[in-house]
């Protein structure tokens, strides 16, 4: 007996249109910031004290919380 094969990971629709979204997102980010609406820059010392970078295992705090 064989399993059946599951899809390529990403090929939901579900994640496709995340995928579409996540780069919608960033174009208007790059046309922002192309025509000057945008400004991204370093942090300060301060900023980055204040909001160190997380790490890998880190919970982001979005999204549901499951369980009833």
């Amino acid at each position: 007996m064989s399993s059946p094969k599951k899809p390529p990971k990403g090929s939901s629709p579900t994640a496709k249109r995340q995928r579409k979204r996540r780069e919608e997102k960033l174009a208007l980010i790059r046309e922002q910031v192309a025509d000057g609406t945008l400004k991204i820059r370093k942090m300060t010392a301060e900023e980055r004290k204040k909001y160190p970078p997380r790490t890998k295992g880190e919970e982001k705090g979005k999204g549901r919380k499951r369980g009833r």
